[in-house]
């Protein structure tokens, strides 16, 4: 894998190959020459067995957005009832996570506005996503890797368990541990 690539993998989606969040998202601008497919086909292979996928949602000749996820834990948030009557109202089957990640990929290309329901691809509270988009980003309670709208104390305290885990994931890729050997098995 490339060793960049790796080295983002780590940096943005520690607390999901922590086990912690169900999905994580980052920008990829790239390795010079390398193809951002064959640096996500490679991670998607190799994860795999750790109950981690990572596919491109978005890609484009200067960057790519990329989604790693764990199916399991996504598939359970994404079953909860509110969960599931908030993406059919944008228009998502809720029939496989297969199919709403093609949608939201599908969203994420063609949409005029950014499609703000993938706070909940991201296991952000579903008050919060939905608040989010009704508010427009403002009114919010407190702001970390998510604007929290409800339940301050909870958000703060997932906010600094994802700090450190990310604080702790990256010290350990920068002293010879691979994204395999962080990744922990589901």
């Amino acid at each position: 894998m490339c060793e960049l690539f790796e080295r983002a993998l780590v940096t943005h989606c520690a607390p999901t190959l922590a086990g912690h969040k169900c999905g994580s998202l980052f920008t990829w601008v790239g390795c010079p020459g390398v193809d951002p497919s064959l640096c996500v086909a490679e991670a998607d292979a190799l994860l795999r067995h750790k109950g981690l996928r990572v596919r491109i949602l978005k890609y484009a000749s200067d960057r790519s957005l990329i989604y790693a996820y764990r199916p399991n834990r996504l598939r359970a948030h994404l079953s909860d009832p509110a969960v599931r009557s908030f993406l059919r109202d944008k228009g998502y089957s809720c029939a496989s996570i297969a199919d709403d990640l093609t949608h939201l990929a599908e969203r994420v290309n063609s949409s005029p506005e950014f499609p703000h329901e993938i706070g909940v691809f991201l296991d952000y509270p579903l008050e919060d996503v939905i608040r989010f988009i009704e508010q427009r980003g403002s009114g919010y309670c407190c702001c970390g890797c998510w604007k929290a709208y409800s339940n301050e104390r909870e958000a703060r305290k997932r906010f600094a368990l994802y700090d450190k885990c990310h604080r702790i994931y990256l010290s350990c890729h920068l002293r010879g541990f691979d994204v395999l050997r962080l990744t922990v098995a589901a």
